[in-house]
């Protein structure tokens, strides 16, 4: 969603903009710069609270909507302009991302517009990443945190993000602890684990495991202060989850692991960035159970995602 955010602002520098959201995205965007007013879907459960939206949205008349869901609240508000929110999206356009400012270009006629002079009506966005309007307190908190580990500008940062909503993305705990250790002790790089509250168990445990120091800031920060902490890394080490996402979205290199998701579809888009991956029959799945034995995951080895990540700190032979 932050691309399509940053389109919207740089087309509309003046205007208001409210955002509905899911409650995990309003974490990332409940003290960005960029938004006026950031409103909860969870505040509208029910049947009741549809209708509440419905007479919400009309209340509130905006001069553009754009609608990622698909749902049916565009036909509500206004039903003669349906068919732009309904319109499949183009089967050669894969990605998350673009799809999403495909649907913002297709909805907003002068977002047409604009994408029509500077490229010719492609789908695709000139967006490289930009940031998320972080607060200065949210940068001073990060620097704040690297002060008490003693982590200094001239150390490489390595941040580390083991976790993922979905069990089978996972790679393997060890495996990082290893890898962790090796970038450690060969790279001279300091190494940073983030996750969210419930992932704070497996950090720990991981941590258990190394034979060198790294810190442990899963469960310590929010969203957006974990975004300003891959601000400050040198390279961002991630599976398919909200910590990719966030890495592309401050523009620091990502080395990301997929196993059972599509890359083309969810997978980082820098220059810079980098996707392990296996070719499998079976991969991706796009399933919630592996059907076999985790192969996607189990086989992409340490020695290549070492070599990876050593490369994209600017140590590779």
């Amino acid at each position: 969603m932050s691309p399509v955010v940053h389109e919207v602002r740089q087309a509309f520098p003046e205007a208001r903009l409210t955002l509905l959201v899911g409650e995990r995205a309003r974490a990332v965007f409940e003290s960005d710069l960029r938004i006026h007013r950031l409103v909860s879907f969870e505040e509208f459960d029910g049947l009741v609270g549809r209708l509440r939206l419905v007479r919400w949205v009309w209340r509130l008349r905006p001069d553009a909507m754009v609608d990622l869901r698909q749902t049916i609240l565009p036909l509500l508000w206004r039903p003669w302009r349906a068919l732009a929110y309904f319109w499949p999206v183009p089967r050669r356009i894969v990605h998350m991302r673009d799809r999403h400012l495909w649907r913002l270009q297709r909805q907003v006629p002068a977002m047409r517009l604009r994408q029509a002079t500077s490229d010719k009506g492609q789908a695709t966005s000139e967006w490289d990443g930009g940031s998320l309007g972080l607060t200065n307190e949210e940068i001073a908190s990060v620097e704040r945190l690297m002060k008490t580990w003693a982590v200094d500008g001239q150390t490489p940062l390595v941040v580390i993000s083991p976790g993922a909503r979905s069990h089978i993305k996972r790679w393997y705990p060890e495996r990082l602890a290893s890898m962790a250790d090796r970038l450690i002790e060969e790279c001279r790089a300091a190494v940073v684990f983030t996750g969210e509250p419930d992932e704070a168990a497996l950090v720990t445990d991981l941590l258990k495991t190394m034979r060198h120091r790294a810190h442990n800031a899963a469960g310590r920060l929010t969203l957006r202060q974990t975004a300003a902490l891959m601000q400050r890394a040198r390279l961002v080490m991630t599976n398919d989850s909200a910590a990719l996402h966030l890495a592309c979205a401050v523009d620091v290199p990502v080395l990301a692991l997929f196993g059972p998701t599509d890359p083309r579809k969810y997978g980082p888009t820098g220059p810079r960035d980098r996707v392990i991956r296996r070719r499998l029959v079976c991969a991706p799945c796009e399933q919630p159970l592996c059907r076999f034995h985790h192969e996607c995951m189990r086989f992409i080895s340490e020695h290549e995602v070492y070599a990876a990540a050593k490369d994209l700190l600017g140590q590779g032979t």
